[in-house]
């Protein structure tokens, strides 16, 4: 269990982006990537405030559906199945679960994403080609940033950095993401009794 809420829960040396014009494009521009994101998957890298790396699959189906699995040994992953999100502990079998809504899972899986609704933006910054959105929670200061991180040609998400309330960072970093014409709907399904099963294509 201990990597899996890093990944949900809950500076980069760049240069700001004048307030304005650019910056409303840009958050405009994420926003419509996000909203228009429907079934796709990817390789991931997670890498740790202590540099430690797991490396794993991730799966998404908008609106509501999400999978994270890390690669063997590690048996834990994230399940979103349209209402709430379960953590398995490969260790002890066991899992923790919570509506969609109460995490920042609900930002990426909900219709249409707006970061400017119940989130906060806190800064949009650009550097070599990459563009960095900053994002908190409106009615919770203090808990912590999620920053995202595409490329701007073609425009497109890459990585996300989750900082917490201690200023602890865990970045995951995306590769090979591609659109996918149909992906398992099983993938989606948290069963205690196949928890197990290993959906890795």
């Amino acid at each position: 269990m201990r990597y899996l809420f890093i990944i949900l829960v809950a500076c980069i040396m760049a240069a700001p982006v004048n307030a304005g014009t650019h910056n409303d494009r840009y958050i405009t521009q994420a926003e419509q990537w996000l909203s228009n994101l429907n079934l796709a998957s990817a390789n991931f890298r997670q890498i740790d405030f202590q540099g430690r790396e797991l490396r794993g699959k991730f799966y998404i189906n908008r609106p509501g559906r999400l999978r994270f699995e890390y690669d063997a040994p590690i048996e834990d992953h994230i399940v979103a199945d349209g209402t709430f999100i379960y953590f398995h502990d490969g260790e002890s079998g066991q899992a923790a679960s919570a509506p969609i809504g109460a995490t920042l899972a609900d930002f990426i899986l909900r219709k249409n994403v707006n970061m400017r609704d119940k989130m906060k933006v806190e800064s949009v910054r650009e550097r070599d080609g990459i563009i960095q959105i900053a994002i908190s929670q409106r009615d919770q200061p203090g808990t912590g940033e999620l920053v995202f991180s595409f490329s701007k040609s073609p425009f497109a998400l890459k990585s996300w950095r989750i900082i917490d309330a201690h200023g602890l960072t865990t970045d995951i970093i995306l590769s090979n993401f591609v659109s996918a014409p149909y992906l398992d709907p099983r993938l989606f399904v948290y069963q205690a009794a196949q928890s197990q099963k290993r959906f890795n294509q």
